[in-house]
């Protein structure tokens, strides 16, 4: 009996050994789960902030168009109004100097 009681002890060791080992790989399944929860909700705000800047991003676009188009409105109304200037100042001028011979 002390053979078989020695092979008994042996095997127990080894379930109580096999028993933590199960304990180990349990608790690591519980962190890998925790950081998969993590790592999803990690993805969805990046997916959001990413979303969010080409959406930005649009809108300076068209933001840089409508102010290109109003400084080239501008300019040419700008230029427009000049030459008016010159022209009145001209005729001023050609006026005035008629107007003394």
């Amino acid at each position: 009996m002390g053979e078989e009681e020695g092979r008994l002890m042996v095997v127990e060791e080894r379930l109580k050994s096999i028993g933590v080992d199960v304990a180990d790989v349990k608790a690591s399944m519980k962190d890998i789960a925790s950081s998969l929860s993590t790592l999803a909700v990690l993805e969805v705000r990046h997916n959001t902030t990413a979303d969010a800047l080409a959406r930005a991003f649009r809108a300076i676009d068209a933001n840089t168009t409508k102010i290109e188009n109003i400084e080239k409105d501008r300019s040419s109304k700008v230029w427009g109004v000049l030459m008016i200037l010159i022209g009145s100042v001209i005729s001023g001028i050609i006026g005035i100097f008629l107007g003394k011979r």
